[in-house]
């Protein structure tokens, strides 16, 4: 059996992971290169991180020189430092620039891939990440980063590796360690960051983001200004002195930090269900009707008011063929908005849909038994 060599300070590959881009679904698989560096301070939520990601199809280097033309871009502590913007494209795996020195915050979603490359690297270290087409992945065409494009061969996948450089970067947090008013700070620029995708076409981008929301804001039951209900609700097996501290960081935030917003309970649950109904549509947009069913369905449990998510929730039930479900729910919609046009419309498409599907068996039946 053929063994695989490695050079000084390579380590194996590890376990390859699925990410997911403007472009499509991916398999990525990381390998630490160079000796690792000692230390427990990785970059965190919120970090703005001095990155050089380069295509090593292209160079024999792990860290090519920079250019003598090119201004590198300095890490400070400020919270607030301006990163690279870059705009995201449907023809680039990676969504930052590549060879150049670039600052990028952790947990905006500006690549998917990167931001999962960063994750335990220590400042100073390098990787290498290899990227290739995930065999779900409906697209029959495989993006360059560059944005050019090479058809699926017939004897394999072909795949791109590229080289990561963590130069620096600044503190973050992890989740837990957030007061409610930075989670509810995060999950505000997270859905709008969403919204501002989906407006550029970037349905992926915009799934992305309001699934970082929703995963934040969950966090924050029990936690929303003047709602002992909630706290009620947490979990049983929540340990007591965590309950307490986490009473103190929001009486500290509310003390100190006059400028955040701790949310009621009402916006916290008008939030959430926004969120799951925005995620449902990008869903429907992206062919995934059961995804699209399981969001909307829980955007009305939480706002049953919401003529949106009713709707979106018709959409994926006749999408996934319940019939029975999709007409309930455009009943709710015209119950909500008497004279909503499109609601009639789906109703037809739903009756109409059925009765072919009915057609369409008892023909199946009629084989069989004649």
């Amino acid at each position: 059996m053929a063994t695989t060599t490695y050079k000084p300070g390579e380590t194996a590959p590890e376990a390859p992971w699925i990410s997911v881009s403007p472009a499509g679904l991916w398999e990525v698989q990381r390998r630490w290169t160079g000796e690792r560096k000692q230390g427990d301070d990785t970059p965190l939520m919120g970090s703005v991180c001095k990155i050089r990601v380069c295509l090593k199809n292209h160079t024999d280097t792990d860290t090519p020189p920079t250019s003598q033309n090119e201004a590198e871009p300095e890490v400070t502590d400020d919270s607030d430092m301006q990163v690279t913007q870059h705009p995201r494209s449907q023809d680039s795996v990676l969504q930052v620039p590549l060879d150049q020195w670039v600052l990028l915050r952790m947990g905006e979603g500006q690549c998917d891939i990167v931001e999962s490359c960063l994750e335990k690297m220590r400042a100073g270290e390098s990787c290498e990440f290899t990227v290739k087409t995930h065999p779900e992945d409906p697209n029959p065409i495989s993006r360059e980063a560059n944005g050019t494009q090479s058809r699926k061969t017939e004897e394999g996948e072909p795949f791109q590796r590229f080289s990561l450089h963590l130069h620096s970067f600044t503190p973050g947090q992890e989740s837990w360690q957030m007061t409610p008013a930075e989670k509810w700070s995060w999950v505000q620029s997270n859905k709008q960051r969403g919204s501002q995708r989906f407006g550029k076409g970037d349905i992926w981008g915009a799934a992305q983001s309001y699934c970082c929301a929703v995963k934040l804001v969950i966090t924050l039951k029990g936690h929303t200004r003047g709602n002992q209900r909630d706290r009620k609700e947490e979990d049983e097996g929540e340990d007591q002195d965590t309950a307490t501290q986490d009473d103190n960081e929001e009486k500290e935030a509310t003390g100190t930090q006059s400028c955040s917003h701790i949310p009621t309970a009402e916006e916290y649950r008008t939030m959430k269900a926004e969120l799951h109904s925005n995620l449902s549509l990008c869903q429907l947009r992206l062919g995934q009707p059961m995804k699209a069913r399981a969001s909307s369905t829980k955007a009305t449990a939480l706002d049953p008011m919401s003529v949106k998510a009713w709707y979106r929730l018709g959409q994926a039930c006749l999408q996934v063929g319940d019939f029975g479900e999709a007409r309930k729910a455009f009943f709710k919609v015209l119950e909500l908005q008497p004279d909503s046009a499109s609601a009639r419309t789906a109703l037809k498409q739903v009756n109409a849909k059925a009765k072919e599907v009915d057609n369409k068996l008892g023909q199946r039946l009629s084989k069989m038994f004649s």
